[in-house]
């Protein structure tokens, strides 16, 4: 059975690595994020780590996404990040730049939301590492946007 992306998984040739996969293909490959560098993986190379139930303070439990909206089309060019989780979050950015780049886009739209600014901070950090972008930016009418222009 095929690894869904935003799967976690363990890259058992990097000693049990850990990452998220970013994209799948028909052949049984894989493209994995690691410490901010995409692999090209096979399945056999991949182990899937099951999901934890994580301890979280009464009265904090995690607001779902509606489905009504998170199955909504999005535009070319553009993820919303709402209700995903930083790791989940990164992986689907690094899906969607990949994306734009092979489609010979110039920007790249990302809703993360205000929030309290988590999601936002590790993005910036992660597209600050990532080769072939110029430049990316808050939207000057809406902070909770950012555009990377490549």
């Amino acid at each position: 059975m095929p690894l869904p992306v935003g799967a976690s998984v363990a890259v058992r040739t990097l000693g049990n690595k850990q990452g998220v996969v970013v994209q799948a293909d028909r052949n049984g490959r894989y493209r994995v994020l690691v410490d901010s560098v995409t692999l090209s993986c096979r399945e056999e190379d991949l182990v899937v780590r099951p999901e934890r139930a994580k301890n979280k303070p009464a009265g904090r439990a995690r607001r779902e996404p509606q489905a009504a909206i998170s199955d909504a089309p999005v535009p070319p060019g553009r993820v919303d990040l709402h209700g995903l989780r930083v790791e989940e979050a990164i992986a689907r950015v690094v899906a969607e730049i990949d994306h734009a780049l092979r489609r010979d886009a110039d920007r790249v739209e990302i809703v993360h939301g205000k929030g309290s600014g988590r999601l936002k901070e590790a993005l910036h950090r992660h597209l600050a590492s990532m080769p072939g972008i110029r430049t990316f930016r808050l939207d000057p009418h809406n902070p909770g946007v950012t555009w990377v222009l490549f």
